[in-house]
């Protein structure tokens, strides 16, 4: 349960972050932590799991 609320915040940073670079810097280089694919990834191996 707790670490599904952290990979929630964490998607919601990064994904905030990325609002910010396509708003205010568009030209700055931010590397792409957090893809979705990668966030998937970690929901079926952690989450999934402990919900089974």
């Amino acid at each position: 349960m707790v670490l599904g609320v952290i990979l929630i915040i964490g998607v919601l940073f990064f994904s905030y972050l990325k609002h910010l670079k396509r708003t205010r810097y568009p030209n700055w280089k931010f590397p792409d932590y957090v893809s979705v694919g990668y966030a998937e990834y970690l929901y079926n191996k952690y989450i999934k799991r402990t919900v089974k």
